[in-house]
């Protein structure tokens, strides 16, 4: 294991928080933001620091399958803290009205299919921080 989950995790926090402060200021001006934006960037900006750091370190692009390994565990970690976080807004006025409108189900079917996409979205830029990291090295 090279990633740092550690790291990373903070890294996904800041970005995530960021999103938020970011979605809250464009709403003032009464402009909003994708949807799944907030999904995809924070662990797209996680994984491309996480992968720069790796090339730093090994200064060889990893094999497919620990590169696979370390995208899981990104995303085991994207998971833990999207759990722990969820007391946080478990009162927010859209969750609470999407927990009494949409079964439970389906729900934990929506967030296992976003766990899939954040597994593709760090497998994908875990590679491109890798390699922007060798590139980097290079100069």
């Amino acid at each position: 294991m090279h990633a740092n989950l550690i790291r990373y995790g903070l890294l996904w926090m800041a970005a995530s928080i960021g999103m938020m402060l970011v979605g809250l200021m464009l709403a003032q001006f009464g402009v909003g933001m994708p949807a799944g934006l907030a999904t995809v960037l924070p662990p797209m900006f996680a994984a491309v620091l996480e992968g720069m750091r790796i090339a730093r370190t090994i200064r060889v692009p990893l094999d497919g399958k620990s590169a696979w390994v370390n995208a899981a565990a990104m995303t085991g970690v994207v998971a833990l803290l999207t759990i722990v976080q969820l007391p946080l807004y478990w009162n927010n006025p859209v969750i609470a009205e999407a927990r009494v409108t949409i079964p439970a189900l389906y729900l934990a079917g929506l967030f296992v299919l976003l766990l899939a996409v954040i597994l593709m979205v760090n497998r994908l830029f875990l590679a491109h921080g890798i390699k922007l990291g060798l590139k980097r090295l290079e100069e």
